[in-house]
């Protein structure tokens, strides 16, 4: 499936992928070898999995149903089933023109053979506008109440704009390990900022080994005051939890809750299995005090030891963001689908299934279903339009999430979306070039994040972020 490539994929990765299939293989299009007990060896990708049976579609296209039961031996593959040397049989003209049409294939209006967007389209009575460029991976923001917004550069600096700039001074630079989807990957502010000045953060430290780590730092104005960093939870070793791609799926967002607590959300790492595990925190929504006391209403307080005893829900893949409702509470957290893209309703205790359960709906009574579903893709910010904002009656209350691939801004109503329905979701946006986060500003516009590239590899280039401002014109 191609149709959206363009989404996900710079030119630089495109081409590397016709030159070089198995040098990055994307997770949900890596080949995996079944065995069968009857000798027979089917290769092909996974397409969806239950507690009996193995959906699987070979080279050719063609899609079989194997038992689980039959299955002797399961091998994943470092071999893209992409073939090499498609290239080699193309002229330079030619070359150049698949990869100039692979680029436009993406959501909403795009200027074709050039691979850029074209203008954003919004609803009547909208306009959005550039307030900062020029940031080097940004992956997560937060505003504070007097306008400043933070902002994460996965590299390892805390940016501040004020008035529509971007301080040229960072607020912190911490030693992150920024390979792949690792570094500094979330940002929120203490619920009453202007008595308690913390800014809290989630980064991935490179010392001693790779680990996600939760701090904060007392605010000196638009710096940190030196020395203020306290260390609230430290994370795994990401060493010992294997992962196709250990770097990948790493989660990152925080933020605070209606009662107080912060809530971090962290992804399995590609590794899957560790999500049903309450021993460690990959594949977890995790909740602590804002001082980084354990909470002793957690609902596996009993059940889990030490520091593990933060985990509020398990079963989550990749929960790249997630957000709270200030008037209702409620919960919705967006988790990035092999499959499926999920949104899911945030409950203590609820397990969502993964990796035993693929994402989509389920009837396990085990395992808590999404509201929302839509074929993979990479789903990416989201937050609740305020009540009381100055946007549309229409929109109060309504959940707006972001998709990084398709560069569209849709919304539903949480309100009435209890039950999965194909035409649940409606278009806000279309045309944004690669959106990562974003969240609604104290005055009532939408602060949107855009970055170049997915991950951080040899082909990254810095200083292609930029911040967007959606605003409703009365």
């Amino acid at each position: 499936e191609l149709s959206q490539i363009g989404g996900k994929f710079d030119r630089p990765h495109l081409i590397e992928s016709l030159l070089e299939p198995s040098r990055q293989i994307v997770e949900g299009f890596r080949s995996t070898t079944l065995r069968t007990q009857s000798g027979q060896v089917i290769t092909g990708v996974i397409k969806s999995r239950s507690s009996t049976q193995i959906s699987i579609v070979d080279s050719s296209g063609k899609p079989m149903e194997i038992t689980i039961a039959e299955v002797e031996e399961e091998k994943v593959n470092d071999i893209s089933m992409m073939p090499a040397g498609l290239a080699g049989s193309l002229s330079k003209d030619d070359f150049t023109d698949l990869i100039a049409y692979l680029e436009s294939l993406r959501s909403g209006p795009v200027k074709m053979g050039a691979g850029v967007s074209g203008p954003i389209k919004l609803p009547e009575g909208f306009s959005v506008r550039t307030v900062a460029t020029g940031m080097t991976g940004a992956v997560s923001l937060d505003v504070a109440p007097d306008g400043r917004v933070f902002i994460c550069e996965q590299t390892g600096a805390l940016r501040v704009v004020r008035d529509d700039k971007l301080l040229p001074t960072p607020f912190v630079t911490l030693p992150v390990n920024d390979e792949w989807e690792r570094g500094l990957i979330g940002v929120t502010l203490h619920p009453d900022f202007a008595q308690q000045p913390y800014v809290y953060v989630c980064y991935v430290a490179k010392e001693p080994f790779p680990h996600h780590v939760v701090s904060r730092f007392l605010a000196d104005g638009d710096v940190a005051k030196p020395q203020s960093e306290q260390v609230l939870l430290k994370g795994d070793d990401q060493r010992t939890l294997g992962g196709k791609v250990p770097a990948g799926h790493q989660g990152g967002a925080l933020h605070f809750g209606p009662d107080g607590c912060l809530y971090i959300a962290i992804g399995e790492q590609t590794a899957e299995l560790p999500s049903q595990k309450l021993d460690t925190f990959q594949g977890k929504l995790l909740r602590i005090h804002p001082d980084g006391s354990l909470p002793r209403d957690n609902p596996f307080f009993g059940r889990s030891t030490g520091k593990y005893r933060a985990i509020w829900a398990y079963g989550l893949r990749n929960p790249f963001t997630f957000a709270f409702d200030k008037k209702s509470g409620d919960l919705l957290i967006n988790d990035v689908g092999g499959i499926m893209e999920e949104i899911n309703r945030g409950k203590a205790g609820a397990n969502y299934g993964w990796p035993v359960s693929q994402h989509g709906p389920t009837d396990d009574p085990r395992f808590t279903g999404p509201i929302h579903t839509y074929p993979q893709a990479s789903i990416s910010g989201g937050d609740f339009v305020p009540s009381g904002s100055a946007w549309p009656l229409p929109y109060a209350g309504r959940y707006l999430f972001a998709d990084f691939v398709h560069g569209w801004i849709h919304s539903i109503d949480p309100r009435t979306a209890d039950a999965l329905t194909a035409n649940q979701a409606a278009t806000f946006a279309e045309g944004l070039r690669r959106p990562v986060d974003m969240r609604f500003a104290p005055g009532g516009n939408l602060y949107v994040l855009l970055r170049n590239a997915w991950v951080i590899d040899g082909k990254f280039e810095g200083g292609t972020s930029s911040l967007l401002s959606i605003q409703f014109e009365n």
